[in-house]
């Protein structure tokens, strides 16, 4: 009889994945309750204490995005994310532009009046990065009841960057 021997190998785990990449081509999942992958909770949501499984349907009355495309050399004040809430709430909003993701841009908006619109002004990035290359981005967003409390919701929404 021939022994036989077998062998196990550890699976090699990637400690520092990237975060999902951006797809202008279909744009169906934006603005839609969803799951963050492990390093997009990691980087986005460490400081939360709550974050449900599914989001808190009674506190966003809506949400949407005025345009998918942000000219960098035109004075057009789209896109912007647009929402009203049921509750008082935060919406944090961040847009990685680093190929590793460790360098974003963010917006805070204060919401605490539930009469009104607010919106997320994604063409301010003209401002700050003029020289933001052609392209797809992502942006992520939370809405939460304060700046370190309960996740409402959560997702995000691709755009484009044009000349």
């Amino acid at each position: 009889m021939l022994p036989i021997l077998f062998f196990s190998c550890a699976k090699e785990e990637v400690t520092n994945p990237l975060f999902r990449t951006p797809t202008c081509a279909d744009t169906t999942d934006d603005g839609v309750f969803e799951a963050f992958t492990l390093p997009e909770k990691a980087q986005l949501l460490r400081y939360f204490k709550i974050i449900p499984d599914s989001q808190i349907s009674f506190v966003m009355r809506y949400q949407n995005i005025s345009g998918r495309i942000l000219y960098n050399r035109i004075s057009d004040y789209n896109p912007y994310i647009r929402f009203r809430t049921n509750l008082p709430v935060k919406l944090f909003a961040w847009m990685p532009f680093s190929q590793n993701n460790e360098k974003y841009y963010s917006w805070v908006v204060n919401a605490p009046d539930t009469s009104m619109d607010y919106t997320v002004n994604i063409y301010q990035l003209r401002d700050q990065y003029p020289q933001l290359l052609n392209g797809c981005y992502r942006i992520y967003y939370a809405v939460s009841s304060s700046d370190t409390g309960i996740v409402y919701t959560k997702g995000h929404y691709d755009f484009e960057v044009r000349n």
